[in-house]
């Protein structure tokens, strides 16, 4: 049966990034190394779904209702961190701020009516961020450099779509598509 490789996520509007995010490449770039988001591609991820049959993203998408659409609420991007430490970095991410909490309150909806349609909860505690870069290696001055942008603005949306998203992996980097 074919199979689509399917998350739920919100895309960022880059052209808030983009002075900033070359910026942050040019300058982090100095003491770390790996593979960077593509600027068009800067998204957070809700929920990953893994390969789903194409006859059953109807029903999923049907199953996940209001969620799937616009919301009136800012999204804050500010500031850089890691995971698991800046010591040990694997993921450099942007953190994602929402003062009305609606992302952390869909996240929520999402777990439950997915756990509805027999996908598992998240093990994981739900840290809305933006990976901007994948870690190969990095130089000792790179938890210094990561702490000047520690609080730094990078950019203000006035509202956010959560959409079913299909990623595409190539050997050039992931493509996405969104679905609803």
């Amino acid at each position: 049966m074919a199979v689509k490789r399917l998350f739920i996520g919100t895309f960022i509007d880059y052209t808030l990034f983009e002075p900033i995010y070359n910026e942050i490449v040019d300058e982090l770039g100095e003491v770390v190394f790996g593979k960077w988001t593509e600027i068009n591609n800067l998204h957070f991820t809700y929920k990953f779904l893994g390969n789903i049959e194409i006859d059953k993203i109807d029903s999923l998408i049907e199953g996940l209702g209001d969620i799937l659409k616009q919301k009136e609420s800012p999204l804050k991007i500010r500031g850089l961190g890691c995971f698991p430490t800046a010591n040990k970095p694997r993921i450099v991410y942007a953190r994602v701020f929402n003062p009305d909490n609606s992302v952390i309150n869909s996240y929520h909806i999402i777990e439950s009516r997915m756990k509805k349609l027999g996908f598992a909860p998240e093990i994981k505690h739900f840290v809305p961020h933006v990976t901007l870069m994948r870690v190969k290696s990095h130089l000792t001055g790179f938890s210094d450099k990561l702490k000047t942008y520690n609080n730094m603005p990078i950019g203000l949306m006035p509202s956010y779509k959560i959409s079913l998203i299909e990623s595409t992996l190539t050997n050039k980097g992931p493509n996405y598509n969104i679905l609803a």
